[in-house]
């Protein structure tokens, strides 16, 4: 453990996903500081743009938390956690709509912290936007905290207007900020010296066992089965994948995850399957009947700044791992099936379904995917974490 480990503080998480989403490092690291004896008031996204309809999924999920609660917006979802689910104006960009949000959102936060029995909270963003700065500022917090995940400026579905300047200012005064990849660190650290490198981690133990049964989904699906896992949208080299399902009849396409994007293309092709989101409880079982994980991303500006959270998921399992996209996949050159570029994808894959052919090489690619995996576990980044919190809290004590 830690040699100083946060406790017995409050934490209020503005979250760009919500709770019961896609479980990502929001979840991983808010459960972490509840089960240190720590309360976390987790606030569900309040919007870094304009709704549309490719977030009608998400929406639903929101709205049938709403009905499971009985209309309250506040929820226990783990001990030591409350969901927040607030109404804010979606019309952000409008001065008075925003001063009516700021004011609402505070309500709803000081009522929520009441009944959690909190004050002077740590804030933690992922939104960078002016609603959530305004907001976190009138809470009086100990410490700001921006965890960038993400290049949100450059996404392809766009954001509010004004988000780029927004996170500037944030970047600028917030008491510590922390980055997933080593293009968002550069980015950030010239405006703030307590700027930090905390890339995501595992569950090693989850992922590593290999004794999970064949999910009864996965029986009817033949072999050599290619998983890509995860959210499937803009960032997913989808027409690379389909042409590659085009040229390879027996290869099996396995998608695993929530289609937020147009995938007609692949759907009619045999041997592609969608088998929708899987839990993440359960994810283990799927990766450790697939023959080879995918990660193959767009080239795009937005995604030079991503760091997938799935990468230590994937090496956990030992799995052979077709990759391509990414600057940061080079750090990963020695344990992965790494293309140059889109026409050396099939040939990868190609590679990374016939290592099971050597069996001593299979076994030593098993063994270092393993022992990468291992060395950055949740709770090694919880650790670290802890540790440079604790030091922002002395300093600003001063």
């Amino acid at each position: 453990m830690a040699s100083f480990m946060i406790r017995n503080q409050v934490l209020v998480c503005f979250s760009t996903i919500s709770w019961d989403y896609l479980w990502q490092r929001h979840q991983e690291f808010m459960s972490r500081f509840a089960r240190a004896d720590n309360r976390v008031l987790f606030v569900e996204p309040i919007g870094i743009r304009m709704p549309s309809w490719q977030d009608r999924h998400r929406i639903v999920a929101r709205l049938k938390n709403r009905s499971r609660a009985r209309g309250q917006s506040l929820r226990g979802v783990m001990e030591n956690v409350w969901a927040l689910d607030p109404l804010v104006n979606p019309f952000q960009q409008i001065g008075f709509a925003h001063r009516r949000n700021v004011s609402a959102l505070t309500t709803q936060l000081q009522n929520a912290l009441a009944q959690v029995g909190g004050a002077e909270p740590l804030a933690w963003l992922y939104a960078p936007t002016p609603l959530a700065r305004a907001t976190a500022a009138r809470l009086h917090p100990r410490l700001v905290i921006y965890d960038c995940v993400d290049a949100y400026s450059e996404n392809p579905k766009g954001v509010f207007s004004f988000y780029a300047e927004s996170e500037r200012a944030l970047v600028r005064a917030a008491d510590m900020v922390l980055t997933t990849s080593p293009r968002l660190l550069a980015q950030h650290r010239p405006a703030n010296s307590h700027t930090y490198y905390v890339p995501p981690g595992v569950d090693f133990e989850k992922f590593a066992d290999g004794a999970w049964a064949e999910p009864p989904a996965l029986q009817k699906i033949p072999t050599p089965r290619l998983v890509f896992f995860g959210g499937i949208d803009e960032r997913v080299d989808l027409e690379l994948l389909t042409q590659a399902a085009q040229a390879h009849p027996a290869w099996q396409f396995v998608f695993l995850g929530i289609v937020r994007t147009d995938v007609a293309a692949l759907q009619r092709l045999p041997n592609a399957h969608f088998l929708g989101h899987i839990a993440h409880d359960k994810l283990p079982a799927y990766l450790h009947h697939a023959d080879v994980l995918l990660l193959p991303y767009v080239r795009t500006i937005f995604s030079q700044y991503i760091q997938p959270a799935k990468i230590y998921e994937c090496l956990a399992t030992g799995k052979p791992i077709a990759a391509l996209g990414l600057p940061v996949f080079q750090e990963y050159r020695e344990v992965m099936y790494l293309a140059s570029n889109a026409d050396d994808f099939a040939n990868v894959m190609q590679r990374a379904l016939n290592e099971k052919n050597d069996a001593a090489r299979n076994a030593a690619n098993i063994a270092a995917r393993r022992a990468q995996a291992h060395a950055n576990t949740w709770d090694a980044r919880f650790e670290a974490l802890n540790e440079l919190i604790a030091q922002r809290l002395r300093e600003t004590a001063k």
